[in-house]
């Protein structure tokens, strides 16, 4: 006796494979709730967005698929391992899916803080890519770069450490002899 399902065309078996992922990811959010462990999306932080004058785009490139760990705007739609959480983004998703068997995808958009890629735009093919085990993706990317420290200012403006170590000494005595 066959026990598994037969599928007429490759929609109904992306849309099976769909609906696996999405239980083991339901399943999986169940229990780290249980345990007290954080199995949601990640989250770009907003003040890095506001308060980076750094930020410039990159361009299209190849990103590693393992180190995008976040997302912009979606993240009750995704688990912490972009599998799909509802079942509205079925018809999306199998799509996103299709479309990868036929043709290229179009580049996702992601911002790039540190090592870490949150997605703007492409969440669905993120996801698809994940549940296939593709190892890049191209990717449209911003780039957040680090503030630089204030050694690297200071070397920027050709101060030496002992100048600032002065300046810290004589502010440090004016405090003393205020008080």
């Amino acid at each position: 006796m066959n026990t598994y399902p037969t599928f007429t065309n490759i929609r109904s078996f992306t849309s099976y494979k769909f609906s696996m992922l999405r239980m083991r990811a339901l399943r999986d959010s169940f229990w780290a709730k249980l345990t007290g462990r954080n199995a949601k999306l990640a989250v770009f932080p907003k003040q890095e967005q506001q308060n980076n004058p750094n930020r410039r785009l990159v361009g299209t490139k190849d990103i590693p698929v393992e180190q995008i760990i976040g997302t912009f705007n979606r993240e009750s739609d995704f688990d912490h391992q972009f599998r799909p959480l509802s079942k509205r983004l079925c018809n999306r998703w199998v799509n996103a899916f299709i479309k990868l068997e036929r043709d290229a995808w179009p580049a996702i958009l992601v911002h790039k803080i540190g090592e870490h890629y949150y997605v703007e735009d492409g969440h669905h093919r993120v996801s698809v890519a994940r549940s296939i085990g593709m190892v890049f993706i191209e990717a449209k990317v911003w780039d957040y770069s680090v503030r630089p420290k204030q050694t690297e200012i200071c070397q920027s403006i050709r101060c030496t450490k002992q100048s600032s170590a002065k300046v810290y000494a004589s502010s440090s005595l004016r405090s003393r002899s205020v008080k």
